[in-house]
């Protein structure tokens, strides 16, 4: 477990060397306004219209189904 000293000196050296750092979801702070990717909407929606296509295209393959196959 690390100190609160340890905890700060990390801290300091993070905010010292800034740009050479790279974490989850962290940019320099000219980028911080440019969207991730997985930020935009456009992923949802796709995902959205194929799932209803599917679901429109199993229901027709259940109506057009012949009854008598097992």
């Amino acid at each position: 477990m690390q100190t609160i000293n340890e905890q700060l000196a990390l801290e300091r050296l993070a905010r010292k060397h800034e740009r050479h750092l790279t974490f989850l979801r962290h940019s320099p702070r000219e980028q911080r306004w440019i969207p991730f990717v997985e930020d935009s909407q456009i992923p949802e929606i796709l995902e959205a219209l194929l799932g209803t296509v599917i679901f429109f295209a199993l229901i027709a393959a259940l109506a057009t189904m012949p009854w008598w196959l097992p």
